[in-house]
């Protein structure tokens, strides 16, 4: 079983999953690493969950735990320690302090909001066509990985289209090339990995997030970093279609996927 390293527990207000019950779902499953990366988005636009750990942000609790079950599992799988940190270009300076402050093995930098607004929000979508929405929402995510270090892999890399109306259905790379290759060249120049997400396929969407499409275009361009998330905020979703996304990365070309520890990729076979 591939190594699930995008998992969120009770540290992320969209989950009430302790984390020892993500462990233990790892180790039943056969994986011999998993990370947890539980929210961290400052200064996030209303909305109905505010995505920080443990409600206050608080870093030095969220890694005292971890450091906790870390230890009390350290001989039955080896957890690793992350974040997933919410992008937004006012935010660079204190991404990129935290980033090397806290013993962080790995942090997903996500874009999870555009135009001032939480990608679930409707509005964002009404009197305007989708590639117009979609174009902004990639040209958002592209100035936010442009500016920041602070971050080892690009999380769901078009998460827009889990929320946006007919979400991922008429998408092609080809409509949105331009600025895809902007963002995978940027990845590739700034040797950031390009995340699996499997929460889409798991959900009944008709592809991984991002894509096929996506991968094969980024292994054309000389990527070599990948990682493989769930996304998972319950245990029954961990290590959930890594059969499919596995057969995505060998179709695009890949031999290898990686964890990472310290921010230093580790590569694992395919």
């Amino acid at each position: 079983m591939y190594s699930d390293i995008h998992i969120h527990t009770s540290f992320s207000s969209d989950s009430n999953t302790p984390i020892e019950d993500q462990v233990e779902r790892a180790i039943r499953r056969g994986m011999k690493q998993i990370c947890i990366t539980d929210h961290q988005d400052y200064d996030y636009p209303p909305w109905h969950s505010i995505y920080l750990l443990s409600e206050t942000g608080d870093v030095d609790s969220y890694l005292n735990k971890l450091q906790e079950v870390q230890a009390a599992y350290a001989d039955r799988i080896e957890m690793l320690i992350g974040i997933e940190f919410g992008l937004q270009p006012h935010l660079v300076e204190r991404h990129n302090r935290e980033y090397g402050q806290y013993p962080f093995d790995y942090v997903i930098g996500s874009t999870h909001c555009f135009s001032g607004r939480d990608t679930e929000d409707q509005t964002l979508y009404e009197g305007r066509s989708k590639e117009e929405a979609v174009r902004e929402y990639f040209q958002t995510e592209l100035n936010n990985i442009t500016l920041t270090d602070g971050f080892d892999s690009i999380g769901h890399l078009d998460f827009v289209l889990r929320d946006i109306p007919g979400k991922n259905e008429g998408f092609t790379y080809s409509q949105y090339g331009d600025i895809l290759d902007e963002l995978l060249k940027t990845a590739i120049r700034k040797n950031k990995a390009l995340e699996l997400n499997t929460k889409s396929l798991v959900v009944g969407m008709r592809d991984s997030s991002p894509g096929a499409e996506v991968f094969k275009r980024y292994r054309e361009l000389g990527g070599e970093l990948v990682t493989l998330g769930s996304d998972a905020h319950f245990p029954e979703r961990i290590g959930a279609c890594f059969d499919i996304a596995g057969e995505i990365l060998k179709d695009a070309g890949f031999k290898y996927y990686c964890i990472y520890k310290k921010h230093q990729p580790v590569f694992l076979p395919l």
